[in-house]
């Protein structure tokens, strides 16, 4: 919408007797700026820049054109005139020319000439063979790396190069994979069709930077890498994480660790060889500090997503990120390492949960979230699980997520973290929404099918449970409003009838080391328990079969809690 609104605002232009909407405004020229600051992309071009030369198919005619025969511009309509007579093989040299002009060029004139340029190459991309699109591709990255993502030119040749069955060389399927990745809005289908396809005839020959474009890419337009050639790349991409080794003052290593790890936690795969090789950088405070705030979070969020949580190397990355300044931070980030934090259940104290609620609260003034109403969300989720929670934070998200719906589409995965921040806030701070306790505790609500699919666990031990004489009934049961995980509502018989929620811990619900609960179900366990009832937490080896083992487990663990309380007590006096 944003982009349409300013395509209305920019003045209409004509090229070949049919006219269009300009790409760029003067005000894009004189108030924003076209050069891309990320190191990551200038490598990745320099690489593209040099890759394609390689390329035998890639075969351009001479140069004939001039720079003086265009520029200074002193004439609009004439420059339009010159342009529209330039031949589709010269145009790549034209636009190189048009980056000379630049620095002296006024805004108005620049603009004019950026429009021109591109709504030729639109119009003359018919007349293009592969080499010269990519080839003009490469002149519009190289004058505006940041906007090139703006012109018509751009999506015109993305459409025609994946429509082509074939790319050919290494080189020139790694220029269009690079290409497809600038535009995180761009039909992933595409991407995902051309790795497919093509990704297992070059994958053998990718050098460790090729590999970690085609990641990027990938990353980037969240295209998974599917069909035959997933195995393959999945390995490719574990051996170049563990190949790569860090070198002093050399911070392109940092960059594709980063690429190669962001590709993992895509493709979902969990490789304990990497967290080892992680841990090894974490616990090198050189390397450690070699590392990007943002990719401190994936690594961090990697190791989170495997639950592993080795507490030396836990303490380097919460004690590395805790000294970051709040703008070097984004916002997404920020939610990352909150969440990380919460499910490794890391041991933060109040005075950096505080920290980190007023890093918050300062990108929330900001507007850093006003058009990510998800990451707020997330960011005060993963505070209420580690026990802090903030109303003006709470409040935020609230109006955040109301306004967001009135003009996005749905985010069912959002709405759903918003439903259980909203049952914790009901439970642990009733005053600060209207949502009752009853509404958020429902004791007898049954358990959808689709979550007893893979629990099969479960329900073999509600029917163990069952068949006890002592116990008066077992139910299948979702209690807390939001939470989907089932739970075992377990009553005794007698005069003193008694009521169990047991939650039963499958692998992926365990942290590796210190064998407890993932940040969900922790937070489902304080929940209950907040409204005063009985949890029991088993493992499947530790299961009870009968209702006094049930009683003699609940006591053990309000024993043991007891006495952590005792002890955190005594350490603060």
């Amino acid at each position: 919408m944003f982009a349409l609104l300013r395509r209305f605002a920019s003045a209409s232009i004509t090229n070949n007797g049919n006219s269009r909407y300009a790409s760029f405004t003067v005000r894009d020229v004189m108030r924003d700026t076209s050069d891309e600051t990320g190191t990551l992309l200038n490598r990745f071009a320099k690489h593209i820049a040099i890759e394609r030369y390689k390329c035998e198919e890639h075969v351009l005619p001479p140069t004939t054109v001039r720079y003086s025969d265009y520029f200074p511009i002193s004439d609009e309509r004439y420059f339009r005139r010159s342009v529209e007579k330039t031949a589709a093989t010269q145009l790549p040299a034209l636009i190189i020319y048009a980056s000379s002009y630049r620095p002296n060029a006024a805004g108005p004139m620049y603009a004019m000439a950026l429009n021109a340029l591109d709504a030729h190459a639109a119009s003359q991309l018919q007349q293009m063979d592969t080499s010269t699109v990519l080839e003009t591709l490469y002149a519009f990255l190289f004058l505006i790396p940041n906007w090139i993502r703006r012109t018509d030119f751009y999506h015109a040749a993305m459409r025609r190069l994946t429509a082509e069955s074939s790319t050919g060389s290494k080189e020139r399927f790694m220029q269009i994979c690079f290409y497809l990745g600038l535009y995180k809005k761009y039909q992933q289908n595409d991407l995902e069709t051309l790795l497919a396809t093509q990704l297992a005839d070059h994958l053998e020959n990718l050098s460790p930077l090729d590999l970690a474009l085609i990641s990027n890419a990938a990353y980037k337009t969240s295209t998974l890498v599917t069909g035959a050639v997933r195995e393959a790349y999945e390995a490719a991409l574990v051996q170049a994480t563990l190949n790569l080794k860090f070198e002093p003052d050399n911070f392109a290593d940092d960059a594709m660790l980063v690429c190669y790890v962001k590709a993992l936690r895509l493709q979902r795969v969990q490789d304990e060889r990497i967290c080892h090789h992680l841990k090894e950088i974490c616990l090198q405070p050189s390397q450690l500090w070699q590392l990007q705030p943002r990719g401190l979070a994936h690594i961090f969020a990697y190791f989170a997503e495997l639950r592993w949580d080795e507490a030396d190397c836990l303490q380097a990355l919460v004690e590395r990120l805790m000294q970051l300044k709040p703008s070097e931070l984004r916002a997404k980030d920020l939610a990352t390492f909150l969440w990380s934090c919460a499910q490794l259940n890391c041991d933060l104290s109040a005075a950096q949960l505080r920290q980190l609620e007023v890093i918050a609260l300062r990108k929330l003034d900001q507007g850093e979230y006003d058009r990510f109403a998800d990451q707020l969300v997330d960011t005060c989720l993963s505070l209420c699980t580690m026990g802090h929670h903030s109303k003006q934070l709470f409040d935020a998200a609230e109006e955040l997520k109301a306004a967001q719906q009135q003009r996005q589409r749905a985010q069912p995965k959002v709405d759903s973290r918003l439903i259980v921040l909203r049952s914790a806030v009901a439970i642990e701070q009733p005053n600060w929404t209207d949502m009752k306790m009853q509404q958020a505790f429902k004791e007898f609500t049954r358990v959808p099918g689709y979550l007893l699919q893979q629990r099969d666990d479960l329900t073999a031990y509600a029917k163990q449970l069952a068949s006890d004489p002592e116990v008066e009934g077992v139910d299948l049961v979702c209690p807390i409003a939001g939470i989907n995980l089932p739970s075992l509502r377990v009553q005794t018989m007698g005069e003193q009838s008694t009521v169990y929620f047991i939650e039963l811990l499958t692998p992926q619900q365990t942290l590796k080391f210190s064998r407890k609960a993932t940040s969900l179900m922790r937070l489902k366990r304080r929940l209950l328990e907040s409204v005063g009832q009985r949890v029991v937490l088993l493992h499947s080896g530790d299961m009870a079969t009968n209702a006094q083992a049930l009683h003699q487990l609940l006591e053990q663990a309000t024993g043991a809690k007891s006495e952590t309380k005792q002890a955190v007590h005594s350490l603060n006096n």
